[in-house]
């Protein structure tokens, strides 16, 4: 893996960072929601 990023420029670099970050804000948003749900379902 680290060779594979060591290939890329530094503005493909960027983009897969911008797209990597993006990802995980979906995925931390996602879990944040699923949980929240599970709580309120406890609770109602």
């Amino acid at each position: 893996m680290r060779k594979a990023l060591a290939a890329l420029d530094d503005e493909q670099r960027a983009v897969l960072l911008e797209v990597a970050d993006f990802g995980t804000a979906v995925f931390s948003s996602g879990l944040f929601v699923a949980i929240l749900k599970s709580v309120v379902d406890l609770f109602v």
